[in-house]
């Protein structure tokens, strides 16, 4: 046996494991960590917390649901010195006091 044919062997027992587990529904695995693109401006990190699992790609956050890896929701992470456009005053809506809102109805 050679290498090759031992790779070889190895990546078709990884895709047909991989076929079957997508069929079966079983969500992918992942680990922790951040990759920096040497070629371009991409920074992807990854953090696994209780309940969600946030891939970060370029201040993008996409949250997948830690056990079903559904996409459960997407953010985004303002970067440092970041200050929001001025609107001038009459480009905001009007805020009306609380007694004047319409009241609660069942």
């Amino acid at each position: 046996m050679t290498r090759r044919w031992r790779t070889g062997m190895w990546t078709q027992l990884r895709f047909w494991a991989g076929k079957f587990l997508n069929t079966a529904g079983v969500p992918g695995v992942i680990l922790s960590g951040t990759y920096e693109a040497g070629i371009g401006r991409a920074s992807v990190h990854v953090t696994l917390g209780p309940l969600f699992t946030v891939v970060t790609v370029n201040g993008v956050d996409v949250y997948f649901h830690r056990l079903t890896g559904a996409v459960d929701g997407v953010g985004f992470t303002a970067p440092v010195g970041y200050t929001p456009a001025h609107l001038p005053e009459s480009e905001f809506p009007a805020a009306r006091p609380l007694d004047e809102e319409a009241p609660i109805r069942s």
